[in-house]
């Protein structure tokens, strides 16, 4: 017996009742929706389409799933995904962050109040030179310079000559009353110092997810990549991509009087960035840095002009 035909031809498809929008808690809302075509039309899907219904319209195809079922029918489960209007103007969805921290070991010598005073600490371990020379450290190595002269033209010897250590807080040992190389902790008077060559250091990450409507926006990761920052959002560069319970300002001041010195503690470490719909997820990692990011080395992120 020949099929017979009744009611609407599906030439165009139709959504099917019971569509589900989802909010994530962060701004980015997701729809599950399910259509009925005929088969003969294919695929009528674009990824990058907006929802049907116009006050939902700001969300865009994601992806899709066909399945040609009996009587010629199409029925098409289709997810689209976009940022709540009313969640930074929909141009990006509010950070989603965690937090590790740990500690790990380092060396003492780089503990970061070692010979510098912060606004935050209140001790320094070594203090700062000149240092005072004591018997109580190991001998050191002189070499007389006149011999450097001699022996790059006779070939012989250097004359090596012996000299007194230096001492400095807690028993802090150096190799010339400048600083030098640090022999370590000589003085048993200071049991909390004596003998230690590392210590635990924290070390902080934050990583997170968040979504944006526009590539030129998602580039901008990207080009800050190893940038420090004192701020959340990179000078005014990025979304705001730290907890916000986390203020600011993320700064460190080294020294005291005029002789300070402030570093930014953000630095962006990673940033991957993913095609999603008709946005871009961006999956990124920041350290945090107790003493700051030398921006002699790491370039600070400044205002978009």
């Amino acid at each position: 017996m020949a099929r017979q035909d009744y009611g609407d031809d599906l030439t165009n498809d139709i959504l099917q009742p019971g569509w589900k929008l989802s909010d994530d808690g962060f701004g980015l809302h997701t729809i599950s929706a399910t259509f009925k075509t005929d088969n003969s039309e294919g695929f009528l899907f674009l990824r990058g389409d907006p929802f049907p219904i116009g006050d939902y319209s700001y969300c865009k195809l994601h992806k899709q799933t066909s399945s040609f079922d009996a009587l010629g029918i199409q029925t098409v489960v289709c997810e689209y995904v976009g940022i709540d209007p009313d969640i930074n103007g929909g141009a990006f969805t509010n950070a989603q962050m965690t937090t590790a921290g740990g500690l790990t070991t380092e060396k003492i010598e780089t503990i970061p109040n070692f010979t510098f005073h912060f606004a935050t600490e209140r001790y320094n371990l070594a203090d700062a030179p000149p240092y005072t020379q004591s018997e109580m450290g190991p001998l050191v190595s002189i070499k007389n310079p006149a011999d450097f002269v001699s022996q790059a033209v006779t070939g012989g010897a250097v004359a090596v000559t012996k000299q007194q250590s230096f001492i400095g807080a807690n028993g802090a040992c150096f190799e010339n009353e400048d600083g030098g190389k640090f022999l370590g902790f000589v003085d048993p008077a200071y049991p909390y110092f004596y003998g230690k060559t590392s210590y635990l250091a924290a070390q902080q990450t934050f990583s997170g997810i968040v979504y944006v409507n526009e590539d030129a926006m998602a580039n901008k990761f990207l080009d800050l990549l190893s940038t420090s920052s004192g701020t959340g959002n990179w000078a005014g560069n990025l979304p705001y991509i730290i907890p916000t319970y986390l203020t600011g300002p993320f700064t460190q001041t080294v020294g005291s009087g005029e002789d300070t010195d402030t570093y930014n503690q953000l630095l962006l470490t990673q940033a991957n960035i993913e095609s999603f719909g008709d946005l871009y997820k961006v999956t990124y990692e920041i350290k945090f840095s107790v003493p700051g990011w030398h921006p002699a080395v790491y370039n600070e992120a400044t205002a978009p002009e």
